[in-house]
């Protein structure tokens, strides 16, 4: 036995963990859109978040425009969590400063008449844009403020889909995981062998679907949004699933229907939803998603769920109101994440040839760390507003094929 005795345990990486102004990585996803809410989430009151390390109150107008302000007010300092939503604004309930959406003071009703126009107020906060039921803020440089991407499973120019946000687990990230670093979360989007160990061997078949029946082949490959893995399996019913996750670099999640059963010949089933896996700060992570959801005869088909999403039933693993036994018993995502440690320390990880997926990752947003810093724009930042993305995240379901480990 190696004796952990007098051991040191070296930092994070924090290159690419933490995410605060000011550190490579918070600054590199400060030049992008990050979701906060959902759109339906801002109703009369004013509502508190934190995102890469800051505290933001966002709130909707009776006039029906959105802002995002710094919660505490230039005046004295209270917060604006407390604030009345009114026509034009957002009042501090303190002394009653009114601040438009852009964080311009309009009223200073304890002051003498003229002192509002003199003095000039403006509370500092960022551009905010509502796009598929998100509301998105851009924390970044104002001259380097990109568009919201457009992606092609967003696209609503057929009709036959309309996009919906969704906090497809709560406040929660995927799996209901929260309680860790951003990183440790998101490359898990790349690492399918956990799928196999983790909800299968380990948990019971948490899915029943046709990813979770036998090994099959995996490989990992570039794409020209980030990385994605493919699996490749050969079903008992004479078909094979070929199924693609992505990565779209620096934090967005494509996954397929995790239940896709196999028993439809299918080309290209893409993904029915976006997830952007957001920092809250370096220790805590939350998910909001974007969801095309298919209309039948003009409504929202019936009976439908995203792809992402799990029944309790059949994924035991996953309810957060279970006993200390019964997690160690059958542990899930929010287990195996969260106990990596608050920020994982990958100086002590002993990468082998199934995490090359996660390497990919890592050294992707590496790259885009040094474009930022020399001043350049990270991969993903689109200026085009006609330019329509291909994703690269889908099932298909085809007849057998010829696998060297099946």
């Amino acid at each position: 036995m190696k004796s952990a005795y007098g051991r040191t345990v070296p930092a994070p990486r924090i290159e690419l963990t933490h995410v605060e102004a000011g550190s490579p990585m918070g600054e590199v996803l400060r030049r992008y859109w990050q979701p906060v809410c959902l759109s339906e989430e801002l109703t009369d009151v004013p509502k508190k978040v934190r995102i890469l390390c800051e505290d933001l109150v966002v709130f909707r107008t009776g006039d029906g425009e959105v802002g995002c302000l710094d919660p505490h007010c230039a005046h004295r300092g209270s917060s604006l969590e407390y604030g009345r939503i009114e026509k034009s604004g957002i009042r501090c309930c303190y002394h009653g400063w009114l601040y438009s959406p852009e964080g311009r003071v309009l009223e200073m009703p304890c002051e003498a008449a003229g002192t509002c126009e003199r003095m000039s107020v403006e509370q500092p906060g960022y551009p905010v844009k509502e796009f598929g039921g998100l509301v998105f803020v851009y924390m970044g440089p104002p001259d380097k403020q990109p568009l919201l991407p457009q992606f092609d499973v967003l696209d609503t120019s057929k009709g036959n889909v309309q996009l919906r946000g969704a906090r497809i687990w709560g406040d929660y990230a995927i799996g209901y995981v929260r309680d860790c670093n951003w990183l440790q979360h998101y490359e898990n989007v790349v690492d399918p062998w956990h799928v196999l160990v983790l909800h299968q061997a380990i948990s019971g078949d948490q899915f029943e679907s046709a990813m979770m029946q036998g090994r099959g082949e995996i490989s990992f490959e570039p794409t020209t949004l980030g990385v994605r893995y493919k699996m490749t399996k050969a079903l008992p019913n004479g078909n094979s699933l070929v199924r693609c996750s992505e990565c779209v670099v620096p934090n967005i999640a494509l996954i397929p229907n995790i239940r896709e059963k196999g028993v439809e010949l299918i080309e290209e089933d893409r993904c029915s939803d976006v997830t952007w896996v957001v920092p809250i700060d370096n220790e805590h992570v939350m998910a909001l998603s974007i969801v095309a959801w298919p209309l039948e005869n003009g409504k929202l088909k019936p009976d439908w769920r995203p792809g992402t999403d799990t029944i309790s039933d059949i994924r035991p693993g996953h309810e957060t109101a279970r006993s200390y036994r019964e997690r160690q018993l059958r542990p899930d995502d929010l287990e195996a994440q969260e106990s990596q440690r608050p920020i994982a320390i990958h100086a002590l990880e002993r990468l082998a040839g199934s995490d090359v997926g996660v390497v990919r990752l890592r050294r992707l947003l590496a790259e885009q760390v040094k474009k930022v810093e020399l001043g350049e724009d990270p991969m993903n930042v689109f200026r085009d507003p006609n330019q329509r993305i291909k994703t690269n995240a889908w099932n298909s379901v085809v007849k057998q094929l010829e696998l060297s480990d099946s």
